[in-house]
Formats: structure tokens, sequence, C-alpha cells
């Protein structure tokens, strides 16, 4: 596993969230991975349009109907909130608030999370800033393997407004 002090500074706050995406996905995966989330136990909660609701077991529902109603799928891993918004079923994705992300303990939960996701999927998982996916900080892959690649000043760049 990746050591706190070696991932710290990716987490540090400067305006955005993090994700946590897999790329390339179907209803296959997005079935694998909820299928695995609740397997794990994992403390979740669904929402439509603002209300707590039960999620359908098919989550083909969910974006069937995702034109006319917003849903969110919140899970909480070690403390972090783990929000998916059911964008696009080509990309599982969950945000969080890197702000949430303190210390060993969480870090742990999140690349845990990561690795589920990887598994249940059989594709390679990210942890990358807002809206980059192309970028990845952190990527677990179905064989367990957790690469760390450092976002090398990023974000001390944007927030200089050189990006």
């Amino acid at each position: 596993m990746l050591k706190w002090d070696t991932v710290k500074s990716e987490f540090a706050w400067e305006g955005s969230w993090r994700d946590i995406c897999v790329r390339d996905t179907g209803l296959r995966e997005w079935g694998a991975a909820t299928k695995a989330v609740r397997a794990a136990g994992i403390r979740e909660q669904f929402m439509v349009d603002g209300v707590t609701a039960r999620m359908p077991d098919d989550v083909a529902r969910v974006f069937e109907k995702r034109s006319e109603t917003g849903a969110l799928w919140t899970l909480f891993v070690t403390g972090v909130q783990l929000n998916c918004h059911f964008f696009d079923p080509s990309e599982i994705e969950f945000d969080l608030d890197p702000r949430e992300v303190t210390g060993q303990a969480q870090l742990d939960g999140i690349i845990g999370f990561m690795l589920l996701l990887s598994e249940a999927t059989i594709s390679p998982t990210l942890l990358t800033p807002e809206n980059m996916h192309h970028g990845p900080i952190i990527r677990t892959t179905p064989s367990g393997e957790i690469d760390y690649i450092s976002s090398e000043g990023f974000f001390e760049e944007a927030a200089r407004g050189r990006l």
C-alpha cells in the first residue's frame, strides 16, 4: 500500500474535487460494481431528486430515468464520502472532497475501494483530479497492482494560473 506521507500533497485543497473512475464501461461493469459494493458491506445511500430511495437492483433502470430525475449514490468509506451521479454508462465515476482524506486510514480505504472496483469490473480504476480522467494520480488494476503517478506540481501551476 501507498504511504500517506508520499501522497498527501495530492489531497491538498486547491478548490477542486478528486474523481475515482473506471473508463470504457457498460451496464455489465456497472452491475458488477454495484454487486461488489453491496457484497463488501459498504454503507450506502441512494437518493432520487433529493429524496432517499431504494436503489434498483438493475442499475440500467437508473440510467433509463436519468433524463427525468437526478440520482445520487453515496458511499461512505473510512470517513470519506464518495458520490456517484450516474453521468454516463460508459464510465463509472465517484467524486470526493480531498479534504476528507486526512491520513493513512482514509487513503487505505480509498485504495481498497479502488481495488474492489478494479476486481469487479476487470478494469483499471483511476484516482484523478476532477474531470481529468486522462491524468491519473493513483491507478489500481484487477491483479491488485497499485501505481502512484505524481501530479508533479499540477495543482500549484493551476493555482498560479499557468495552466
